[in-house]
């Protein structure tokens, strides 16, 4: 079938609009029409080399829809059935998934660094014949996807796809972090370094698991604002103050049980250790340059200090993704708020350049 997608065919080069054939799924695929697809950083960061990807590729992973047709051998959804994408393919027989950690299935690898399907080839392809690759073994850029039956976690009837998309990547990412990783208690205190989708996701799921003490810290005033809106207690602008040290004075100069970084940066990787009291845990949610390393003073280490990653939110998608739609049904987890602007296909590039200069939360991209 052919479908038109925002394809990239290089670092730093604009998205272009292009025409492409999709082939149908084969065993264990599923064919999605898309709905809704939110724009994530770490599309951004493929865009911009940070993260790496063969070209040319239609990114997007966080992505919603309703599915039109299914391969040989799927069980877990059928044709009409909306859906969340999920970055895991959930394979069910390697290792991890057979300890209930989905969130690192050895499958990963080919969707996250080969943009392939799990039998290593491709579903689009030009009209000349040239294969494109697809972000995470998805491709929400893309009017339809195909993708592993195990990425498409089947929701109910009456979910907003266009709002809960967002849950697809960011949301899972970062409330995931907070109610998975941290497993953040009644009472305790967090700060969150960033304040994009996937920080004010973090400090959603402090908040719903009870946190007293929420800091956002990020140096945009709208995400400040935004923070607050969504359950910050204290927000820091770290241009203009020294935010270890603040974080120290909120909290009565002890610092806080958990520090979240959720920029990728390894500079405020170091700074979240800074911002911990003892035995207080760092959780790295932000995805660095892969050949950069963290900084840590020892002397944190006498005091049980922590550093611990968090891979998509700790999550198992089949369990958490319907959760927190539930979340967001029942009121808990707000994602209109974090909705800056919903666009159309051919307003990606502008979305990018928008998101480069740190402006606004998330970008959805809804297809008629």
């Amino acid at each position: 079938m052919k479908i038109k997608a925002a394809v990239l065919r290089g670092v730093d080069q604009p998205f272009e609009i292009e025409e492409l054939e999709l082939a149908p799924p084969k065993e264990g695929e599923v064919l999605v029409k898309t709905v809704a697809s939110g724009i994530c950083h770490s599309d951004y960061s493929v865009a911009h080399g940070i993260l790496r990807s063969p070209f040319p590729v239609v990114l997007g992973h966080e992505g919603a829809g309703i599915v039109e047709a299914v391969g040989p051998g799927v069980t877990n959804v059928k044709p009409g059935d909306k859906i969340i994408a999920s970055l895991s393919p959930s394979c069910g027989k390697c290792k991890m998934c057979s300890e209930s950690k989905e969130y690192l299935c050895s499958q990963m690898g080919k969707l996250l660094n080969d943009c392939t399907q799990l039998d290593g080839t491709t579903r689009h392809k030009t009209a000349s014949g040239e294969d494109v690759y697809a972000l995470c073994g998805v491709g929400s850029f893309g009017e339809y996807m195909v993708m592993p039956a195990g990425s498409a976690i089947k929701v109910a009837d009456d979910t907003p796809l266009e709002k809960t998309c967002l849950i697809g990547c960011g949301v899972t990412t970062g409330t995931g972090a907070a109610l998975n990783t941290a497993k953040v208690q009644w009472g305790e205190s967090c700060a969150i370094v960033g304040c994009g989708g996937v920080g004010l996701s973090i400090l959603q799921g402090a908040r719903i698991a009870g946190a007293s003490i929420i800091i956002a810290v990020d140096p945009m005033e709208e995400k400040r604002e935004l923070a607050v809106k969504l359950g910050a207690t204290h927000t820091i602008n770290p241009f203009e103050e020294d935010a270890e040290a603040r974080v120290k004075e909120i909290t009565g100069g002890v610092g806080v049980h958990y520090a979240f970084e959720a920029l990728g940066r390894v500079e405020t990787m170091s700074q979240c250790w800074g911002m911990l009291r003892p035995t207080g845990k760092a959780i790295i949610v932000g995805v660095a340059s892969l050949d950069q390393s963290v900084k840590i003073p020892a002397a944190g280490l006498l005091a049980e200090y922590e550093i611990q990653g968090s891979c998509y939110g700790s999550s198992t998608p089949k369990r958490d993704i319907p959760r927190f739609v539930d979340l967001y049904k029942s009121g808990q987890l707000m994602l209109d708020e974090m909705i800056t602007q919903q666009i159309g296909l051919a307003d990606i590039n502008r979305a990018f350049e928008e998101m480069g200069r740190g402006e606004g939360a998330r970008s959805v991209i809804i297809y008629g």
